[in-house]
């Protein structure tokens, strides 16, 4: 049995920006992942401002390097599209767009090249966990076994790991489904600005349109999953019968072709609760439903909750108190953070998807293009 301080399950944002924040900790740190690097992600492929600020924090030349090394697209403008009209927001706090697949397995190797006391288990589930008293105990589908005093749990949307340690159970009503492909040849798009596109029928959802550094689009469509037995068909025909239906895209779309297969995935949406730590565990990204309820973006606060949960778990070994009264300051801290702009969010999403003719309102709002920019405010992190 091989014993680890802490166990990081999953190598996503959160579980490698946790097992970077360690790398100076000394302590010894098992992280596992069920896949091999690189691989694919399913995402719209925003990496918002908070991803990068919490890459500075981790080490300020992780930025430099991510600029150098990772084939990314700076984007200052979010474009708000409704029946054709196109409403322009600018902000000064830009993101980046670049794929996941590209970003993960840059986060990835950056834990193999500078976290010399990380061990890195690739192609290797963690399939069953148990308490042991003073941490717990992990097997994976080998039946080998091994030990941790703290756990940190950060292996996705559908962790059944959380869900043990919780005993929260899944509810549509937490959840948003989407998909996404790649497109080569979708004419108008601009090179600084992402794209959402709305219609009455699916809204809160969107379609959106993130260009890239190479010229192909990340396209995809995505909706609240309690909203799914409202359509007839498949999400995947939604999304060609919106592109087809509409005027605007059906000519941008006219000579795109995909270059690559549309996947799907599940949305955690944050609802404003927090249950993410206890005795001997932190969980952190979309295992801990940190999902922003309106865009539907999650990397930033992923790596943000990552980095944190790495912070407390030093603080815990070093006072060796895994107690859940240890571990709530992971939560209570990433609360303080996050938690007034999720629950503003929140509400909004609730009250919003009552009331799909909220999207009549912004087009009056999108002709003046001062007010739509004050409005954003309230958006903005």
């Amino acid at each position: 049995m091989q014993i680890f301080d802490i166990v990081i399950i999953g190598a996503g944002p959160a579980g490698c920006s946790a097992a970077l924040s360690l790398q100076h900790s000394g302590l010894r740190v098992g992280l596992f992942e069920k896949d091999q690097f690189p691989r694919s992600k399913i995402c719209g492929d925003g990496v918002c401002d908070r991803s990068i600020n919490t890459l500075r924090t981790i080490n300020p030349s992780y930025v430099d390097e991510f600029l150098k090394t990772v084939s990314s697209q700076c984007i200052s403008k979010t474009a708000l599209v409704y029946k054709s009209h196109m409403y322009t927001l600018e902000f000064s706090n830009f993101g980046y767009t670049c794929k996941r697949y590209e970003f993960d397995n840059f986060l990835f190797s950056l834990v193999q090249r500078d976290c010399k006391n990380v061990e890195v288990f690739q192609q290797n589930p963690i399939t069953r966990i148990e308490s042991s008293g003073n941490g717990y105990l992990l097997a994976n589908q080998s039946g080998d076994v091994y030990s941790a005093s703290l756990i940190l749990i950060a292996n996705g949307a559908k962790s059944t790991i959380a869900q043990f340690v919780t005993g929260n159970v899944f509810s549509k009503a937490n959840y948003g489904v989407a998909i996404r492909a790649y497109y080569s040849g979708v004419k108008g798009m601009h090179a600084d600005t992402i794209e959402l596109h709305y219609k009455k029928e699916y809204f809160p959802g969107y379609l959106w349109v993130f260009p890239l550094a190479d010229g192909t689009a990340n396209v995809g469509f995505g909706y609240h999953m309690q909203d799914a037995e409202k359509f007839s068909g498949t999400i995947q025909e939604l999304m060609q019968q919106w592109i087809q239906s509409d005027v605007h895209l059906r000519e941008r779309f006219a000579h795109a072709q995909i270059v690559s297969s549309l996947q799907g995935g599940l949305i955690p949406y944050n609802t404003n609760t927090f249950n993410c730590s206890g005795n001997n565990y932190m969980i952190c990204g979309d295992a801990a439903s940190l999902i922003d309820p309106i865009s539907g973006g999650g990397i930033g606060s992923a790596m943000l909750s990552g980095h944190l949960a790495a912070t407390y778990a030093i603080e815990c070994c070093a006072k060796h108190d895994f107690s859940a009264e240890a571990t709530k300051k992971y939560e209570e801290h990433l609360k303080k953070r996050i938690q007034k702009e999720i629950k503003t969010r929140y509400y909004i999403q609730q009250k919003i998807s009552k009331h799909p003719s909220v999207l009549d309102i912004l087009s009056i709002i999108g002709k003046n293009t001062k007010l739509l920019n004050r409005i954003k405010r309230w958006y903005v992190k």
